[in-house]
């Protein structure tokens, strides 16, 4: 398998946390009246781009330091370190894809050797929230978004291999050459992915990664 690139979901993968969205609610007192949205958005009475924006209205006003001091307490998978540093000495180029926020992803960019990074854009004047955010990647739009991606840095999708853990992610899984789930939250993921793996610890994708170099075709090994 001619391996060039890993592309990675954000939370829940790369952070301990589920959703960057349930995380600042949490901690900002909004979570009650985003449960309103989210239940709208499950009885298909509004889409996903609209259940985004209601959500972050209810921090309009809030100031990106508040923000992003939130976001640098979102505690980050064992192994993290170790794993960026063997997809770089490995060429691989690394791509990070997110339904979440991009104050994540701008958060990990600081830590890690982070290539190319997409999420929805938390749109800020004046240094507060205005309660408007530039939705940039769908519940369903991470195979669009792997195919834009490769297409602007000059590779092919079939190499890549995706890692994520719900069927947010199927879309990139199946756009990949290989998919692995990582601590699946559903039985679509299991059943998408080529490879699932249950594990506290990024470093155990590793091994996957490098049977990669040995397998030339679509391959699963055994559930590690």
């Amino acid at each position: 398998m001619n391996v060039k690139a890993v592309v990675l979901d954000v939370d829940g993968v790369i952070t301990k946390i589920d959703s960057v969205w349930q995380y600042i609610h949490k901690k900002l007192g909004t979570l009650d009246a985003a449960k309103v949205n989210a239940e709208m958005y499950k009885r298909g009475e509004i889409d996903y781009a609209e259940w985004a924006r209601l959500d972050v209205a209810l921090w309009k006003g809030v100031s990106i330091e508040t923000i992003r001091g939130i976001i640098k307490a979102i505690p980050i998978r064992l192994g993290a370190t170790e794993f960026f540093e063997f997809l770089e000495l490995r060429n691989l180029t690394i791509i990070a894809i997110s339904a979440g926020l991009d104050v994540v992803t701008e958060h990990l960019r600081k830590i890690f050797r982070i290539d190319y990074a997409l999420a929805n854009r938390l749109v800020i004047r004046d240094s507060v929230v205005t309660g408007d955010v530039e939705v940039l990647v769908g519940y369903h739009d991470k195979g669009r978004v792997l195919k834009k991606i490769c297409e602007e840095v000059g590779i092919k999708t079939n190499n890549c291999i995706a890692i994520g853990d719900s069927e947010v992610d199927v879309p990139m899984f199946k756009e990949s050459a290989l998919g692995v789930a990582f601590n699946p939250k559903d039985e679509e993921t299991v059943k998408s992915a080529d490879v699932v793996v249950y594990s506290e610890d990024l470093r155990s994708l590793i091994p996957i990664i490098e049977l990669t170099e040995t397998y030339p075709t679509r391959f699963s090994p055994p559930t590690l």
